[in-house]
């Protein structure tokens, strides 16, 4: 072995344990967050009887800080190192978990202080979750940034599709509050392994900082102007407006018309987990076969037309046929979850990074509002179904803007046109 090669091995194997130590930590606040969705509407439910209008207020204080501050949080960014950021995260995420047990084994705990918390939650959210996107390309350079990026979504997806029924079976067995202080148990951890990381960050640029807003609009611009980007941000809308809208409208048409137990919805909704883990885990392999661009495109052909199964669901479409339609759907998903996260990855230059990731950001977080809220206009104005097609249609030709666009050319996970 000669001497250079035996230093890039020696400098490999750090890079290798801080990689597994990122995940860790990333693994840890992404199984929070899906936990979280579940075990905090419970405790607002178990222990301060609240109804819908009081969850959907949750909700909202959650997705919220996304869009007021994925802007100038993602400009910030890009002044700062990273790590120390998402540090910092995760601490003020415990420390605002564990007051909510506190309060409630106390008998003092109100409305206020849990909207408070998710509103915490989510704000902390925001910073560690675009310093992660960013710092990831220092923690995995070269090409293990597309393998990162698969453990990552690989990772979510296996939280989507366990994290809340765990959240709901360790809500039964210990109480919805105490689940929420293992949380901030999580979270602490998470900080620990981000404290042990050894790989330095690369310096974001030497050119001279301007004006806030100057830089968020920097990479706003650069967003819309760089052509796979733009693919990118209109693709993934499309995945988000017409997921949020099934999202929105399934359980009322299987539970109301359709008459399905919970157990039966759960079911279907975990065939759909199902199909994105699977997507992830294969979206590396089948796109070092077809090429990037192209396996894209063909996933998207093959199977995100079979949306259109779920506004037909069981009329005629039986329940059974539609949950793999939609197992598959969310195969497409998960496939994207990785490739397209690699792929704006490596067409932003390390001093957008964090910009760009912030404008993502708001953008797919308004897609999903928008969906959401069309979806139910639209419901009330013809109907469920009819709602249900037009989000069905809108996942069924996520396909289009990626053949119409440079990135279907994209050869390796390590180039782009």
């Amino acid at each position: 072995m000669t001497e250079t090669a035996e230093a890039i091995t020696v400098a490999a194997a750090p890079v290798r344990k801080d990689g597994t130590r990122y995940l860790t930590a990333s693994g840890v606040a992404l199984w929070g967050a899906q936990i979280g969705q579940v075990a905090v509407p419970l405790t607002a439910v178990t222990v301060l009887h609240a109804g819908a209008g009081g969850t959907s207020l949750l909700k909202t204080g959650l997705a919220l800080p996304f869009v007021i501050l994925g802007l100038p949080v993602g400009a910030w960014l890009d002044r700062v190192r990273r790590r120390p950021v998402m540090i910092g995260a995760d601490l003020v995420r415990a420390a605002a978990l564990i007051t909510v047990p506190a309060a409630a084994w106390a008998g003092c705990l109100t409305m206020t202080h849990l909207l408070a918390v998710v509103v915490i939650q989510g704000v902390a959210t925001v910073f560690f979750d675009l310093a992660t996107q960013s710092f990831v390309k220092d923690i995995a350079p070269g090409s293990l940034l597309p393998r990162t990026n698969a453990r990552l979504a690989t990772i979510t997806q296996t939280a989507v599709v366990a994290g809340p029924p765990l959240a709901g079976w360790a809500a039964g067995l210990l109480s919805a509050p105490a689940v929420l202080l293992v949380m901030a148990a999580g979270y602490l951890w998470s900080a620990g392994w981000l404290s042990a990381l050894t790989t330095p960050e690369h310096p974001a640029g030497g050119a001279p900082r301007l004006r806030l807003l100057h830089e968020i609009g920097e990479g706003v611009a650069f967003v819309f102007r760089q052509p796979v980007l733009r693919t990118v941000v209109v693709s993934g809308s499309m995945v988000n407006i017409g997921t949020a809208g099934v999202m929105t409208l399934l359980p009322v048409l299987a539970l109301t018309e359709l008459g399905w137990s919970e157990g039966t919805l759960g079911v279907f909704l975990g065939a759909g987990g199902v199909g994105g883990l699977v997507g992830a885990l294969t979206a590396v392999r089948l796109a070092e076969r077809l090429g990037a661009g192209r396996a894209v495109l063909f996933v998207g052909i093959a199977v995100a037309p079979l949306a259109i199964t779920i506004p037909l669901l069981e009329r005629p479409v039986p329940g059974p046929l539609a949950a793999v339609g939609w197992a598959l759907v969310m195969l497409k998903v998960g496939f994207d979850s990785v490739l397209m996260m690699t792929f704006r990855q490596q067409v932003t230059p390390a001093g957008l990074m964090a910009r760009v990731n912030g404008t993502m950001r708001v953008l797919f977080t308004g897609a999903v509002a928008l969906g959401s809220a069309t979806a139910g206009a639209l419901a009330t104005a013809g109907g469920v179904r009819c709602a249900l097609g037009v989000s069905a249609a809108c996942l069924a030709c996520v396909w289009i803007p990626i053949a119409l666009s440079p990135l279907r050319r994209m050869t390796t996970l390590g180039t782009h046109p």
